[in-house]
């Protein structure tokens, strides 16, 4: 799924900037680049509104202030900064047309801060504010975005709440939203369980079964060269096979792209070292055995042969790898 924002309209005539499945902070931009040129200007619009804010605090443009102001703290990840003003929103205005959006803040400013019962209990207060199927898409990706936080944070039974939480808001005549939740729960019911082990061949078109490697610690990653967030994601995953490898560190990769053409050019010219599947000719399903519903997609798996983290993304991998691996 391509690295973007998604914009979703909520019904309130507000406009919510949500990362898609595979966003993560905005990365820190290179001296003189556009990004840096762009956060340095919405920082200090934040610091104008801020201060009008402060000086005005009831002005008839109020809602528009504050929906220009949380909008930008959305749209860059920036909540652990921007959550007391979020949070004097809420307080202050009860019934202020913007709530919706101050509650993302919060939620995720205890999600980034590893409060995540905490982010769990303002996710089900901005779900009880929500009416209307016409909500149901920002929810939903909203959702998925928390649920994938605690996921890669291993707060397993976190991320099913709130899913469990998001089925019973919208789920009563909506199939699809179920379908789409049964995927995502049976994903989370990886952790704790073996690990699939069906044989398939790899890019080389050799046997390869995930037990040949036990006694290891394993990543199991699913990409595509087509997928940017996968991509970004690689010089992490290199990084953690050069430092961890000799410690009894493996890497499985499974491409899904629609050939295979693509996935071996890229592994040649990357030089990448470890094990290669694409699953569209290994003979299998390995995306149908993992209950994989999107990309990236990673499984941690023990020296045992169970699977014990899920969607290790960002600096999760190493401090997963460096508690695991002594």
């Amino acid at each position: 799924m391509p690295s973007i924002n998604r914009w979703i309209v909520l019904g309130l005539g507000l406009t919510l900037a949500l990362p898609c499945r595979g966003d993560g902070p905005t990365p820190a931009a290179s001296a003189g680049n556009v990004g840096e040129i762009q956060a340095k200007h919405d920082r200090a619009l934040l610091k104008d509104l801020g201060d009008y804010l402060k000086k005005s605090p009831k002005p008839d443009d109020i809602d528009h202030a504050y929906l220009t102001f949380f909008n930008k703290v959305i749209e860059h990840d920036w909540f652990l900064d921007n959550e007391a003003v979020a949070t004097g929103y809420l307080r202050d205005n009860p019934e202020g047309p913007v709530r919706p959006l101050a509650r993302i803040i919060t939620t995720m400013a205890s999600a980034h801060a590893g409060k995540y019962p905490q982010a769990l209990a303002d996710f089900k207060l901005l779900m009880d504010g929500l009416t209307g199927n016409e909500q149901l898409d920002f929810a939903a990706n909203f959702a998925d975005s928390l649920a994938e936080s605690a996921t890669s944070a291993g707060e397993v039974e976190i991320a099913r709440d709130v899913y469990a939480t998001l089925l019973k808001k919208f789920g009563a005549d909506n199939p699809s939203l179920k379908e789409k939740i049964g995927g995502d729960l049976a994903r989370l019911d990886r952790v704790g369980k073996a690990a699939p082990i069906a044989e398939v061949r790899d890019l080389d078109g050799k046997p390869f079964r995930l037990d040949q490697l036990k006694g290891k610690y394993v990543l199991v990653d699913f990409w595509a060269t087509w997928c940017a967030p996968c991509l970004a994601e690689l010089p992490r995953v290199q990084a953690a096979y050069q430092k961890y490898h000799d410690k009894g560190f493996e890497v499985v990769s499974i491409s899904l792209d629609e050939t295979r053409g693509p996935v071996v050019d890229f592994v040649k010219l990357r030089k990448l070292p470890w094990v290669q599947i694409h699953n569209g000719t290994c003979a299998g399903d390995l995306v149908k055995d993992f209950s994989v519903s999107s990309i990236p997609a990673t499984f941690l798996v023990d020296p045992k042969g169970t699977v014990v983290r899920l969607d290790l993304r960002g600096p999760a991998l190493e401090k997963a790898l460096e508690r695991l691996i002594k």
